[in-house]
Parts: structure tokens; sequence; C-alpha cells
């Protein structure tokens, strides 16, 4: 049997091939890239696509994607060619770049290195904004802990805006319906353009120092997203962020979010929403004092029957107390009548000594009074224990009360 029996009569002819005509992978490659080294449409050409995918090795060169709506090129960007416009390069740039078709051979993949590159469009001004915000937000600007409380009951507050704009209508509409007796101090500004971010850093300065203002409103209302440049300025971020007032930003509407309002110590969607949050709402705040109010004053009324029931049960003790008194004052006058009675006996004692003779009838006598004396002295010592015993009781009962 020949050693061709089994093949199909279709793959003869690759049985029969000149090993010559063969190419291996790498010689594949490598006439790739010839082909497209000599061929100038592949060569400087101008490609116009948006970043994807971008990184920037150890060594400096760049590596990413130019991508379209439909296909995307592997492109490499090395460090020797890089010039300042590489700082502006990322993801979701717009480019326009220069360079040629060329194959990196280990992997037979195609790529366009790069020679010079412009960012154009939009995407830029997005790289730039968010390299910013991730600067201010790695410096602790945007940090809930820097963030000062908005005062429930503001003495003044102080709003910054246009002074045609919607904004400005918007927030007297809700003072009226909050706080119609609210102090507001207003700083008229430039809301947008070259001039917006300075002019708007003043006023916070200004507003700033007066003593009385407690919160400031930063308000704009909607319009193209250019028209909020202004609001993504480092300078004014940096402003708000150091204010030493507590700072209400409305800016645009719920979907506009700039770098200010991240620095806010609050952020509302709306120039009402900012006035809603920065001032009190009296007649809720009435509503609510108002229980508390009947409360205080049912409490108030207990506290004067108490202290009625307490008056009364003080002179019941104050009464009590001097009936006591007057008890002790005639205790007082029988005890020194009994006190001049031993006096008497202790004469007549003395003057039966000096006699010396008396009749023994007599002297029986004196010695049965001289007995009845001493009962009378034991009473009188009894009396005086009783004494200090009510003495006692008063003191006691003076300390309760």
């Amino acid at each position: 049997m020949s050693s061709g029996a089994g093949i199909a009569e279709k793959d003869r002819d690759l049985i029969n091939i000149d090993p010559a005509d063969i190419y291996s992978v790498t010689e594949l490659s490598q006439n790739i890239k010839q082909i497209l080294s000599a061929t100038p449409q592949f060569n400087d050409i101008l490609l116009k696509g948006e970043i994807s995918n971008f990184v920037q090795a150890a060594s400096g060169h760049i590596y990413f994607n130019l991508k379209d709506e439909n296909c995307a090129i592997a492109c490499a960007f090395f460090r020797h060619l890089q010039a300042a416009a590489c700082n502006d390069l990322g993801d979701g740039v717009q480019v326009v770049a220069m360079g040629s078709v060329v194959v990196y051979e280990p992997r037979s993949q195609y790529q366009l290195n790069i020679k010079k590159i412009i960012p154009i469009g939009d995407g830029i001004s997005s790289l730039k904004l968010k390299r910013l915000k991730d600067k201010l937000e790695a410096e602790g600007l945007f940090s809930q802990d820097r963030k000062k409380a908005i005062p429930c009951l503001p003495g003044k507050v102080g709003i910054i805006t246009s002074k045609d704009s919607a904004a400005i209508k918007d927030i007297l509409s809700v003072v009226n319906l909050r706080c119609p007796k609210m102090n507001l101090v207003m700083a008229y500004v430039a809301l947008h353009g070259d001039g917006a971010p300075q002019s708007i850093i003043l006023a916070l300065s200004s507003l700033g120092r007066i003593k009385d203002i407690d919160t400031i409103i930063l308000a704009r209302g909607g319009g193209p997203s250019e028209d909020f440049m202004a609001f993504n300025d480092e300078g004014l971020v940096r402003a708000m962020a150091s204010s030493t007032k507590p700072v209400v930003t409305g800016i645009g509407h719920e979907e506009d979010v700039c770098l200010a309002d991240m620095a806010a110590d609050h952020r509302a969607s709306t120039p009402s929403a900012a006035a809603r949050a920065a001032l009190p709402n009296i007649l809720e705040l009435w509503n609510n004092l108002n229980p508390l109010r009947i409360g205080l004053e049912r409490s108030y009324k207990s506290y004067l029957l108490a202290l009625d029931a307490k008056e009364m049960e003080a002179q019941a003790k104050r009464e009590e107390l001097q009936k006591l008194r007057n008890g002790l004052d005639s205790l007082r006058t029988n005890l020194g009548r009994s006190y001049d009675a031993y006096l008497l006996g202790h004469k007549i004692r003395e003057n039966e000594v000096e006699m010396g003779k008396k009749d023994e009838e007599i002297k029986k006598a004196v010695d049965g009074g001289k007995s009845d004396l001493l009962k009378y002295k034991a009473i009188i010592v009894a009396l005086i224990a009783f004494l200090v015993v009510i003495i006692v009781i008063i003191v006691i009962f003076l300390l309760r009360g």
C-alpha cells in the first residue's frame, strides 16, 4: 500500500509542494513587515480616533488602542519621541496621530508606531478635569471630615449668584415661603466666562468677612456644560474649601456636578434645593415647638400646684411648731415656780440647823416636808428630761420639714 493511499485526493497537492515554497510563521511576519515598510501608504499616515486602554510603562513608553465605532488598532509611542502633548493623553481623549504601520514580529501583530500626536475635541478637557479632581481629592478637599455643619437657624445668609439669573428668583421664592423675615446679603457676580472664577472668589471672601453671616449659598440655573466651567476652576474650589463660613451650592440641575459641588459643605441639586437646605422653615419649626410649649405650660402649672401644696403643708407645720413652743413656755414657767419652792425649802432647812432645838413634832413635820420636797425634786428632774426630749423632737421635725 502506497504512503499516500490514506490521503484525500484534494489534499494530494499539499504533499507535492516544494518545501522551499512553505513559509514559517517567522518568515511570514518578516515578509509582511517588509511589505508594510516598503509601502508608502502605510508610512507617516494620519489617523484619527479615541484612546482606550492607555498604559504608560515604567520605561516611559506609552501603549494604547486607537479606536472608532467599528475597529481598534494597537499603538506604541516610544519615550524619545514624546513631547509635552503627552501630558494630555488618556482614555477617552480624541487624537490625530501620525505614524507608520509595522508588524510586531513576536506576536505577528500589526500596530501603529506613533511619531507625533495631537489631542483634539472635548476629550482633553475631560482628562484635565479628571486629573484635577484626582489631585484635589488626594489633598482631602472633598473629604466629609472637613465639611462644616449647616446652621439650623442662621442669623444672616449670603447669596452669590448672577443678578439676572433664574436662580435668584427661585431662591427668593423659597425664602418667602419658608423664612420671609430672613436677612439676606446679596453678592452679584459673573457666573461664566474667563473672569467668573475670580469674581466668585472675591464674593466668597467678602461675605466671609461679614460677622453675622452664618451660611453662604452659591447658585446658578441650568445651561450648557461649557457654562459650568467656572465651577471647575482650581482656585475657586480651594477658596470654597478654605471658606470660614459653610457653603451650600445649587448649580444647574441634578445631573450637573462640578468640582465646586464636591468642595461645598452641602451640595443641593438646584438653587431652590440649596435655599431649602440653608433656610429654616419657620412654620414647620413653630409646629414642632408648639407641643413643647404646651408641655412646658402644663409642667409649670403642675409645679405651681405642688408649690401651693408644699406651702399649705409648711403652714400646718409652723402652726404645730407654735403649739409646741407655747407648751414649752408653759413648762418653763412651771419649772421656774418649782425652783422657787425648792429654794424656800432649802432656806427652811438652814433655819432648822440654826435653831438647834425644835419641838419633836415640829422636827417630824419638817422632816416630812423635806421628804415631800425630795419627791418634788424627782418630779422636776423628770420634767427637765421630758423638756429635753420635746426639744429633740422639735429639732428632728424641723430638719425633716
